[in-house]
């Protein structure tokens, strides 16, 4: 099928034309809420189990992959992928079913990878009687991490391998999740095997499960921690931050005793483990100082848990709308949104111990959150009197115009009309099998694209929204 480019040149404002959603300002407009979706569950690695033992036990991982169906073939999305919580000893990857397909409807493409969990004796017991406090920290939490690392790139790649199959852009690649899949989130985005290696000397270079080295993918543009942290501010770098442009949007309660939202010890409710760890606003301060894109939202009084319902509705509108922004629309973010509840919840449960919340972060000033009105046109509206299909490309602003029979493989007089009766383009589309019309200058809003055969034929209107 040959393919023609057609360039439509207009004496009027750029605008950028997006499928899944557009950015005027500050505000994000979501323009496609209710795509229907499927999925694959897939073992997508087979790996040693982590325990303590002489012998091997094959690990299966898995991970399920969500994705719109109504998507032109040749169509590529943002990939968010998602990453369960649970102390690297509980959990699973479909722990984020519902977000994943939620996101997959606003025409994402969403996957919940899964990763080994830790079976070393301390893990066994700790899982069996729900007490984590005394977990190995050297031994068992920390060398979990980076396995789980390793496993979740090779889930991502696995992921761009097929891209194609679900509609995948490869190098528009989310990562983001919950607790122990936070810093997971985290090391997949920032840390590299020398990193690594400063605290675990022996992380892919020896042992049944440590030996696997770290080969991290390529593609990431933003991170998501929610109510997670990272071993060493460092790792977030300028390279990551600036020359590759990664944003971050992180999501974290003051009051969370698992997981410090500052700065401080792993598990301050436990108090059995040394070290620091540095938590959202840590995180936040670092890259605000390297110049970078953030969003912090900041949960005054909430704890450990993001599902309590009134701050599950905010994120469940502002992580999207982050990612439209950063990702989809490439633009940067510098923002601070703080949700309170009323009342606050304890650091500790029961009060026990009886620790202070810490103050909320020190950002400058905090702003409100993202505006996010839904817009009710969608991009495209097809004449069934056509033969023509017509739809957006969310990548490049181009207008994709494909011939749905033999007879449609002819020269159209193409007029583009405003809303308010103005023609702002006039002439003939030659089109053979599908022509892809560059519009490169136009303000936002709606138009009418008149087709009429140049011979003989039925001719009809396209509706179609121009976003910045």
């Amino acid at each position: 099928m040959k393919k023609e480019i057609v360039s439509l040149v207009l004496s009027l404002a750029s605008f950028q034309l997006f499928a899944q959603g557009y950015c005027i300002g500050d505000t994000v407009v979501f323009t496609e809420p209710a795509h229907p979706v499927a999925y694959d569950d897939v073992v997508y690695k087979t790996a040693p189990q982590i325990d303590e033992w002489f012998f091997n036990v094959p690990d299966n991982i898995r991970l399920r992959v969500y994705y719109p169906t109504d998507l032109p073939a040749a169509e590529r999305r943002p990939l968010v992928v998602l990453i369960h919580g649970g102390y690297f000893i509980w959990g699973s990857y479909l722990d984020f079913d519902g977000l994943a397909k939620s996101l997959a409807e606003k025409g994402f493409v969403a996957a919940t990878v899964g990763y080994r969990l830790c079976n070393r004796t301390d893990c066994v017991l700790a899982r069996a009687t729900n007490y984590p406090c005394n977990v190995s920290w050297p031994y068992s939490f920390v060398p979990t991490a980076y396995v789980a690392a390793v496993d979740v790139h090779d889930g991502i790649r696995w992921l761009q391998e097929r891209a194609a199959t679900y509609h995948i852009d490869p190098e528009k690649i989310i990562v983001g999740g919950h607790s122990a899949g936070a810093y997971t989130a985290l090391n997949v985005a920032f840390m590299d095997q020398n990193e690594v290696q400063q605290v675990i000397p022996s992380a892919g270079v020896s042992g049944k499960y440590l030996g696997e080295p770290l080969d991290p993918v390529t593609g990431i543009r933003a991170c998501i921690p929610m109510a997670g942290a990272i071993l060493d501010l460092d790792w977030i770098g300028t390279k990551e931050i600036t020359e590759q442009g990664i944003a971050v949007g992180i999501v974290h309660g003051t009051n969370d005793g698992v997981v410090a939202y500052d700065s401080g010890p792993p598990v301050p409710c436990c108090q059995t483990y040394g070290g620091i760890v540095y938590g959202g606003c840590g995180i936040a301060k670092h890259i605000r100082a390297l110049g970078g894109s953030y969003y912090m939202l900041t949960g005054k009084g909430y704890g450990h848990d993001i599902g309590e319902p009134a701050w599950a509705d905010e994120l469940a509108v502002q992580l999207p709308a982050f990612i439209i922004r950063t990702v989809v629309c490439g633009k940067p973010i510098e923002k601070h949104s703080i949700h309170e509840r009323i009342p606050p919840l304890p650091l500790c449960p029961n009060n026990t111990p009886n620790l202070p919340a810490p103050p909320v972060c020190d950002l400058g000033t905090t702003t409100p959150p993202i505006v996010t009105p839904t817009h009710e046109l969608h991009l495209a509206y097809s004449n069934h009197q056509l033969p023509l299909s017509v739809y957006p490309s969310v990548t490049n602003g181009s207008i994709h115009i494909e011939a749905l029979t033999p007879e449609a493989n002819t020269t159209w007089l193409l007029t583009a009309m405003s809303m308010d009766g103005r023609v702002v383009f006039r002439g003939q589309l030659p089109l053979n099998g599908i022509t892809t019309v560059e519009l490169t200058d136009a303000p936002p809003g709606v138009y009418g694209l008149f087709f009429q055969p140049a011979k003989s034929g039925k001719s009809g209107v396209v509706r179609v929204v121009k976003a910045r």
